[in-house]
């Protein structure tokens, strides 16, 4: 097998090792950014929902109730005026959802649905749980998901939750005696659930990945050939002359120094040996002929 072909395939093999494990750990780097993004894309949508609540509690419904008393107006729900929020925004993002749910709901639009139930239910089991995130759906429908749990923590809501003799008639009115009614201090009462699309993010990290192995294998293909090209002119083509040359000497009996190319480098020294070594070997042919022809005489003259 000739020198090229060996480094070649030497190259390769470190190529395909290196590329592998430079894959896997760009795969990994990348896949692990995506699910950061994703996820900071999340907490911030239920961030700005949790601000939108605060800001209805704290600023909008005490003016509501200073100018019209006790009369009940949806706006100064911090449900309902999150939820509306978040949906002029996921107008423009439709692939983002945001959505509040409960068991028992005022509005029955909130009912939460099977898988929704399901999550309820864990945060109610655990007490301590304030997050439950994950992946739904799939291909370019696959959603990551976080909830967290709504809790009665407010004694202000009791007004309109806990019977409805004393929640504001106009809620009664509009929504009914039969629904969101009965909570208690400390229950999970609902849930908030934000769902972003991970399709886009993690197109771009595979994106990415492509771009890295790219990158690495336009670079090594390029240093292989580069190093294969001087490899060839500066090692394996002195070799091969000096080879045919020292052949031809070997056989040739009459070739002389001219016939030896002149060969630079590391290289050089070899030719020098060479040409000494074939300099040694026909001095002693010619002094082995020399002897042998006095012989021959000598033996000539005593017979």
């Amino acid at each position: 097998m000739r020198i090229e072909t060996r480094f070649t395939w030497i190259i390769a093999f470190c190529f395909c090792f290196g590329v592998s494990i430079a894959g896997y750990i760009s795969y990994k780097l990348e896949a692990r950014h995506a699910y950061e993004e994703v996820k900071l894309k999340a907490d911030m949508l239920l961030e700005t929902a949790l601000s939108v609540r605060a800001y209805t509690v704290d600023e909008v419904a005490p003016v509501l109730k200073t100018i019209n008393g006790n009369e009940f107006h949806a706006s100064q729900v911090p449900s309902f005026a999150a939820q509306n929020t978040m949906h002029r925004l996921t107008q423009k993002f439709p692939d983002y959802t945001y959505r509040e749910s409960s068991l028992n709901p005022t509005n029955l639009a909130d009912r939460a649905s099977d898988w929704e139930v399901g999550l309820l239910r864990e945060f109610k089991q655990d007490g301590k749980r304030r997050e439950l995130l994950g992946e739904t759906g799939s291909g370019k429908d696959r959603h990551f998901y976080v909830a967290r749990p709504i809790r009665m923590t407010s004694t202000a809501c009791l007004q309109c939750h806990s019977t409805p003799d004393v929640a504001p008639p106009a809620m009664v009115a509009k929504y009914g005696p039969y629904n969101g009614f009965g909570w208690q201090m400390g229950d999970v009462i609902g849930l908030q659930l934000v769902e972003v699309p991970t399709a886009p993010t993690q197109a771009k990290a595979f994106n990415s990945v492509l771009v890295t192995i790219g990158s690495l294998t336009s670079v090594f293909v390029l240093t292989a050939v580069v190093f294969l090209l001087l490899l060839k002119r500066h090692v394996t083509h002195p070799l091969e002359l000096l080879t045919r040359v020292a052949h031809a000497a070997s056989v040739e009996q009459k070739a002389g120094d001219a016939d030896f190319p002149s060969v630079g480098g590391q290289f050089g020294e070899l030719h020098q040996a060479i040409v000494r070594l074939r300099s040694s070997v026909d001095r002693a042919l010619m002094l082995f002929e020399r002897d042998s022809k006095r012989n021959d005489k000598h033996d000539d003259g005593q017979s």
